[in-house]
């Protein structure tokens, strides 16, 4: 694994304990190498009902273990996240067990700052400082993940306390056109990297640019904070925009 990888790879564990604090109530539980998230609706997806190992030298064993128990308790079903180059053997207990891999997902990074793209005329873009952000950042993520098949319902539970959201690890970002907030996205801080999420753009502001802008913007910001790589995991509707902003794929 090289350090590009190390330190994306560690932003996504990070990821899952900062979505952990972002939705009441959660059950978080971290104890020798595994990470067990039972959060704030019943979802089976990767933030929402999650398990993960913190250490590889942790049988993979172990963690389906721990996390067959703990949401047998809670009676709901949950996602193992497995990196490839990384959890090889993981990914081949799970498969052994008929798991089912639900998602492939691209992981992409960058080493350098990005050249701003054009965006729309009109275009206001704020950063996250306000109660208005949080909740204008809250109606933009149900309207464009709902795109991708996710119900509001999820959405909503997720950020059921989004007060975190204005912590010092999260760069975020809003545009808006008027007042009306289109696009949005944040940057989550963790040793020598800048993780990109919850990028997205709401119906009518999509053919705007204003994915590409939320997400060079979270870019910059992340190295300006001192990141020495940032990362993302793709969605199928970002995976060729970022390709054409500079990302590369370094693993599934």
């Amino acid at each position: 694994m090289n350090e590009v990888e190390r330190l994306s790879n560690g932003n996504y564990l990070e990821s899952i304990r900062a979505h952990a604090v972002f939705q009441v109530p959660c059950d978080c539980r971290e104890q020798d190498g595994v990470l067990l998230v039972a959060g704030a609706s019943d979802f089976p997806g990767g933030y929402w009902n999650a398990a993960a190992r913190t250490r590889l030298d942790i049988p993979p064993g172990v963690l389906f273990d721990a996390a067959r128990e703990f949401f047998r308790s809670k009676r709901r079903g949950y996602s193992i996240s497995a990196i490839e180059k990384q959890d090889a053997d993981l990914e081949k207990l799970l498969r052994e067990k008929k798991f089912e891999s639900r998602f492939e997902i691209p992981c992409m990074s960058v080493t350098t700052p990005l050249p701003m793209p054009k965006s729309a005329d009109g275009i206001r873009v704020e950063t996250f400082s306000t109660q208005k952000h949080l909740d204008d950042f809250i109606e933009v993520s149900v309207l464009s993940y709902a795109l991708l098949g996710l119900p509001e319902v999820h959405t909503r539970a997720m950020f059921t306390s989004p007060q975190a959201l204005l912590g010092r690890n999260i760069l975020g970002v809003i545009a808006y056109r008027g007042e009306e907030p289109l696009a949005t996205g944040f940057a989550l801080m963790s040793e020598g990297c800048g993780g990109l999420y919850w990028i997205g753009t709401r119906p009518n502001g999509q053919r705007m640019g204003l994915g590409a802008l939320m997400t060079v913007l979270t870019t910059n910001m992340a190295f300006e904070a001192g990141a020495k790589v940032v990362t993302l995991q793709a969605s199928k509707f970002g995976e060729p925009v970022y390709q054409r902003l500079g990302f590369e794929t370094y693993d599934v």
